[in-house]
């Protein structure tokens, strides 16, 4: 029987924003579209399905931690994405994750709108 591995979560800004990281960008050039395009649809999967607070992911097995990407960060790095494939000129992806973002978008704006006030009076 196998036994469940305990990590520890960080923030996703430590492996994959290069600004940050310098370490980042030597990782992303070797696995950056598989890894960003594997975010961006579980980003995706996560908003609009399973309307999940996070997002937990484990970016490289012998990673000794899991990023944790909040709800409030999704549209960042939604872009962080973006730019990476732009950077690429895969535009067929672009615009696939330019769905995603207006998708997590309309969801946000149809939630405010939804919220009903009652009155007491």
């Amino acid at each position: 029987m196998r036994r469940a591995k305990a990590y520890s979560t960080v923030k996703w800004r430590k492996y994959l924003d290069v600004n940050t990281n310098p370490r980042a960008k030597s990782f992303l050039e070797s696995r950056g579209d598989d890894v960003l395009w594997q975010i961006a649809s579980n980003i995706h999967q996560s908003a609009t399905k399973k309307k999940s607070k996070e997002l937990v992911l484990m970016i490289h097995p012998n990673a000794g931690a899991v990023i944790r990407i909040d709800e409030s960060e999704y549209t960042e790095v939604l872009n962080l994405c973006l730019t990476w494939f732009e950077s690429r000129e895969n535009y067929s992806v672009c615009s696939k994750i330019q769905k995603f973002s207006e998708n997590i978008y309309k969801l946000k704006k149809s939630s405010k709108s939804k919220k009903k006030v009652f009155k007491l009076i």
